[in-house]
């Protein structure tokens, strides 16, 4: 079937229309004419598979990745990067209209990766048998099709170089891949600073002291440890329990002029510099204030940042492995106006709000946004401005249209920091109706006169 592709995607493909019903072709740019075969129909939408281009897009090129077709990770990687931002810009404006009715004059321009390859500092593979050997790749999306990766042009170059050379290892110690809760599951590892850090997710089966010996010899390696995980259908993709093998649990690296604790289960941005820049933005909007409150905190690395912003700083985590290097990194940094809660965002923020009034909440959810109980929590409070990090513009738009019961959307700051990719984070900063930034300032400079 022939098809003319009008817009693209939220997972980057393109859009056609077959009577007004969409079809989703992926691999294929708006403006482009094709050759496809339909693979799956239903009432609401279609599914094709791309056979050739007949009438290119300008913006297409070709891809300099061999695995780009099998893997699916990089779902814009024949885009070129111009017209990457400017659709990851429509799409945020669309999904906050769609959702939130926020108007496109407060979306901001996006701000650029500096770089379009080798900005991903770590990495989490899967790892499967292949020529009798292990060997990390990815699965293709929604499918358990193994995908075996020699080089990722998206991972640094220095931390792909040490994987292949880890790979090499664990040949020669005769290391199975993963099978009936004896060798290796998966590779993960992270290079920031000069430092790399291996963690090896495995069976039940220890790890010989040769294979630790020769990994510890590598550059730049400064920790390995052993996460034992034989769940058959896995939640999360380290086990219980971490064993050190070689060098400490936590490597400390400099991030934004501050000491940054991270153990390897740790979440922490993979585009470093774009990372900076936005939680940089973040921190700029939020105004002086007597109690500052980050929601999903993580490591603390933002609450860290605003430190200076408030008398106190408050930082609201669940996952307790990240309250302890957050609570490591108020010690390397000697921030005394900072302490954590290890609880549920909305639990969290309701026993805050019980002790002291929160001025601003500075929130950066996971993909799902802000759940109905935190929304109920912010409504009911008296905070009075919020600076929402986001990696998804469509929940975002939903908590928008919830919070605009009360608050109104000042400006909303787009940023890359996944090229060649769908994906776009953003920086939105709404304050309660009736308070404008000019009043907060104002407020603030009555209390220091007092």
């Amino acid at each position: 079937m022939r098809i003319t592709v009008k817009k693209p995607g939220i997972n980057g493909e393109g859009i056609a229309f077959m009577e007004k019903k969409p079809v989703f072709v992926p691999g294929a740019i708006p403006g482009e004419t094709a050759e496809t075969r339909i693979l799956e129909e239903n009432e609401r939408y279609a599914r094709a598979k791309l056979i050739r281009i007949v009438t290119p897009s300008p913006s297409r090129r070709e891809p300099a990745c061999a695995y780009c077709r099998e893997c699916g990770g990089c779902a814009l990687l024949h885009v070129r990067y111009e017209k990457q931002l400017e659709w990851k810009s429509e799409l945020l404006k669309e999904a906050l209209w769609k959702y939130g009715h926020v108007r496109d004059t407060m979306v901001r321009p996006i701000h650029a990766s500096k770089q379009e390859t080798g900005y991903r500092s770590a990495l989490k593979m899967p790892v499967q048998s292949v020529n009798r050997q292990c060997a990390a790749g990815m699965y293709q999306p929604g499918t358990n099709h193994f995908v075996a990766i020699d080089c990722c042009l998206m991972h640094d170059e220095k931390l792909e170089a040490v994987r292949r050379t880890v790979l090499a290892i664990l040949h020669e110690e005769q290391i199975p891949a993963y099978e009936n809760k004896h060798g290796l599951r998966n590779l993960v590892m992270r290079r920031i600073d000069q430092k790399i850090s291996i963690a090896l997710i495995t069976g039940q089966d220890p790890l010989p002291d040769t294979l630790i010996q020769k990994l510890s010899l590598l550059p730049e390696v400064v920790s390995i440890v052993q996460s034992v995980n034989t769940a058959k259908r896995p939640e999360y993709l380290f086990g219980s329990k971490s064993t050190v093998l070689y060098g400490e649990e936590m490597i400390t690296v400099s991030f934004c002029g501050s000491l940054i604790a991270l153990t390897p289960e740790s979440f922490f941005q993979l585009n470093l510099a774009q990372a900076e820049a936005l939680y940089t933005t973040a921190v700029s909007k939020i105004d002086p204030c007597n109690v500052l409150a980050e929601a999903y905190c993580g490591v603390g690395v933002m609450s860290i940042l605003a430190r200076d912003k408030a008398r106190k700083v408050y930082g609201i985590e669940e996952v307790p492995g990240a309250v302890r290097c957050a609570e490591k990194n108020v010690e390397l940094n000697r921030v005394p106006n900072l302490s954590f809660l290890c609880a549920d965002a909305a639990k969290g923020l309701q026993e805050l709000l019980k002790k002291t009034d929160v001025d601003t909440l500075l929130c950066d959810p996971p993909r799902s946004g802000l759940d109905s109980a935190m929304i109920e929590t912010i409504l009911s409070s008296s905070i009075r401005k919020i600076v929402y990090v986001s990696c998804n513009p469509a929940t975002l738009g939903k908590n928008i249209h919830d919070l605009k019961q009360e608050f109104d959307v000042r400006t909303v700051i787009p940023f890359d920091l996944f090229p060649n990719t769908p994906h776009v984070e953003s920086v939105t900063v709404l304050t309660r109706r009736g308070t404008s930034d000019r009043i907060i300032k104002r407020k603030k400079r009555k209390k220091e006169n007092a």
